[in-house]
């Protein structure tokens, strides 16, 4: 691969990273999430933008 490949791959899974941990903040301060179990609104977009985030990343 080459460095700007590479970059590329780099720059995605920081992207796949901030989703997902900007997820795990939200559930783990937001009250009705820890509370009923289950994703409020924000939660669920949150989560959708880290699947996005995954999907746009080659594996």
């Amino acid at each position: 691969m080459t460095g700007q490949v590479q970059a590329q791959l780099a720059a995605g899974d920081r992207a796949v990273q901030r989703a997902y941990s900007a997820f795990i903040q939200h559930t783990q301060l937001c009250a009705p999430c820890r509370k009923d179990g289950e994703d409020c609104t924000t939660a669920a977009t949150l989560r959708q933008a880290w699947r996005d985030a995954k999907t746009a990343v080659p594996a």
